[in-house]
């Protein structure tokens, strides 16, 4: 990938600029930013060469949109066709990177939480994609996993996903809005998964619902601020008038997704 990162930066624009050297590659498909004042088909061209494992590339124009958080793509070199299965913290995932919402640069995270859920625990997952949080954990631990997925496409490869990783006896996929779980889910979770960073903060009153004493919420938010410390403090005012008593809160910071702009994730244990 460095080769890569040079040869982007290397690429002539009329401003003078860079371009941005991020590229994704989720299973065999490679997405890089579209920029149309580039000439695109020649950088993917050149993205195959180097990648050795790509057989597709594709440009995102624009960010991450809708209620669905889906990638608008144009298809740049290779071969047509925006189905792959990804592998990553020993799983595979089968998705269509058009028509679901995918980032490769959440994996350290996804096996983070993998590696602190405890054999035995009853964990929800509230948004679950293709299965990607829910199956990790599910392959680590001995747990039972209820996970919720309003998408129907994403949740399609999810049942699909959990029989690829023979994980279907202990992950549930449920295909509803997270807001009706109350109502739907008649147990009580140890531990509960939030990685909706975009609007998580509409749903938490629903996870307090369903959390039993002393549970976890892993709970993402992307926060707008100059520095960490002022979007820690922001994470907290958020929480603070919400969580019950007592409840301990560890945040941290997951990545940058912007300028001035922050994933947090806020690890509450509660009372």
């Amino acid at each position: 990938m460095n080769s890569l990162a040079r040869l982007l930066r290397e690429i002539p624009h009329p401003s003078g600029d860079a371009l941005e050297s991020g590229v994704d590659v989720i299973g065999d498909i490679a997405i890089v930013r579209y920029d149309p004042l580039r000439d695109m088909r020649a950088i993917g061209k050149k993205i195959i060469e180097l990648l050795k494992n790509v057989r597709a590339v594709y440009g995102q124009e624009g960010g991450i949109e809708g209620e669905f958080r889906l990638r608008r793509l144009r298809h740049l070199a290779g071969e047509q066709g925006t189905v792959t299965v990804h592998r990553e913290n020993g799983c595979q995932f089968r998705l269509d990177v058009a028509r679901c919402y995918f980032s490769p640069r959440l994996s350290t995270e996804r096996l983070r939480i993998a590696e602190m859920a405890r054999d035995g625990e009853q964990i929800l997952n509230m948004f679950a994609g293709v299965g990607v949080y829910s199956i990790t954990v599910a392959k680590k631990r001995e747990v039972h996993v209820e996970s919720c997925e309003l998408s129907r496409t994403a949740f399609e490869f999810h049942l699909e996903n959990n029989s690829l990783n023979k994980v279907a006896t202990r992950v549930n996929a449920v295909n509803d809005d997270a807001a009706n779980l109350p109502s739907i889910l008649k147990e009580k979770f140890d531990r509960i998964l939030m990685p909706l960073p975009s609007n998580s903060d509409k749903f938490l009153g629903a996870a307090l619902a369903l959390a039993k004493e002393g549970a976890v919420i892993h709970y993402y938010r992307h926060v707008s601020a100059e520095n960490l410390a002022e979007a820690k403090g922001v994470l907290d005012d958020e929480l603070a008038p919400i969580l019950p008593h007592r409840s301990e809160t560890k945040v941290r910071k997951v990545r940058e997704v912007g300028k001035r702009y922050l994933e947090l994730a806020a690890d509450i244990k509660l009372p």
